[in-house]
């Protein structure tokens, strides 16, 4: 499969920044447990309540980068990382300095907004540049690593600087990447703006890729949501659940050699799909309450979606070099964060166990077959003419 457009030579120093700074703006999605913990404690504030916060990050976080995938030809890609970083930067640094909850959500949407201009931004210059389709699959693994390094050094650090911790982790992460937003070029792709329009910007597949990547997120991060109470009705601890955890992060380390070995083979949706039908699997056993069961479970699963947003990106990238549809995935992967549990608790009565969530998790994943139905055939139609010649 080819891609529709060019992709151009950018240096190593602009390979690198187009690669951290998206891995270090998407551990505020994967961390969020830390910073929920964090407005909790610093604020003395209900979880209830500080739900209010976190929220208001991801959503923040979705709504930049679906605005980057529409009017990516418009933006200047150092310009807007650099407002990005400089954001997550004020976002952060208010967070930190405020004693009144409601100024926090306000705050938090402001580091929202930053970090998702950063994982666009980000992640379509990727998918732009020669070689970015492989450096894309290495965005999950360093983030994985990157997540795993904050949740290793976030406790100690709260014993010396207090709960807000975890903030002081991003907005150090956030300060050490601003130099690296000044590599990126500043001009504007020229074969965007010759193709600016909604029409012209995304496609079948690309608006099915979206809607396959939203239903997996939706999906897995409902599950996700009730990680530890799940651990704890199979007989684990607070501690075994967060060694479950770490080992699940430090698997999905490997990812890119995964995701690349099939993406090299294959390049089709396929994996896609198998990934999801899997995932269904996995949700279902999810709620099985059985120590080994859930070890084994919460690893795989992790694995799973983490190669699946990986392999999505590499996809996307492979038919849209213009960068819009890689966007899009990294928001679809964080809407889903919000939708899913709004949905579960509107929807799902857990008072008699979590079956019911393991359930919810397999319906979302076995509706991901519709949209990867949609882009086996706009595949096939765009193929067909050319087969005949």
């Amino acid at each position: 499969m080819s891609t529709e457009n060019q992709h151009y030579q950018a240096t190593k120093l602009q390979q690198f920044a187009a690669l951290l700074l998206p891995c270090y703006a998407y551990i505020a999605m994967l961390g969020i447990p830390m910073s929920f913990s964090g407005i909790i404690d610093g604020f003395t504030v209900s979880a209830a309540t500080a739900t209010a916060a976190t929220t208001a990050e991801i959503i923040c976080i979705s709504i930049a980068s679906l605005f980057v995938s529409l009017v990516l030809s418009h933006l200047r890609p150092r310009t807007t990382i650099v407002i990005g970083v400089v954001l997550a930067i004020v976002g952060q640094a208010l967070t930190i300095q405020t004693t009144e909850f409601y100024n926090v959500v306000f705050y938090r949407g402001i580091t929202g907004i930053g970090e998702g201009l950063c994982i666009a931004i980000g992640l379509a210059s990727l998918a732009q540049m020669n070689g970015g389709t492989r450096l894309l699959s290495y965005a999950s693994g360093l983030t994985a690593a990157l997540t795993l390094a904050a949740f290793l050094a976030v406790p100690s650090l709260q014993a010396t600087i207090g709960p807000k911790a975890m903030f002081w982790f991003m907005l150090v992460g956030a300060v050490i990447c601003l130099p690296l937003a000044f590599a990126l070029p500043n001009k504007k792709i020229d074969r965007l703006i010759e193709n600016s329009s909604i029409g012209n910007a995304f496609n079948i597949r690309s608006v099915s890729l979206f809607v396959l990547c939203l239903l997996t997120s939706i999906g897995a991060n409902t599950c996700w949501l009730y990680f530890e109470q799940v651990g704890e009705s199979a007989g684990l601890d607070l501690a075994q659940v967060g060694v479950v955890g770490s080992v699940s992060m430090l698997c999905s380390i490997l990812v890119p050699v995964a995701a690349n070995l099939v993406f090299n083979r294959v390049k089709s949706v396929l994996p896609l799909l198998v990934a999801c039908l899997l995932m269904a699997v996995t949700s279902y056993l999810y709620v099985v309450p059985n120590a080994s069961v859930y070890w084994t479970i919460g690893i795989t699963m992790t694995f799973l979606y983490v190669f699946l947003i990986a392999y999505a990106r590499m996809y996307s990238a492979d038919f849209d070099s213009s960068g819009r549809s890689t966007a899009a995935v990294g928001g679809a992967d964080s809407l889903g964060m919000v939708i899913g549990p709004v949905l579960a608790a509107v929807t799902l009565n857990l008072d008699a166990g979590f079956r019911p969530l393991g359930d919810f998790g397999v319906v979302m994943q076995l509706l991901c077959i519709v949209p990867a139905l949609f882009i086996f055939m706009a595949y096939r139609s765009k193929t067909r003419p050319q087969a005949s010649h």
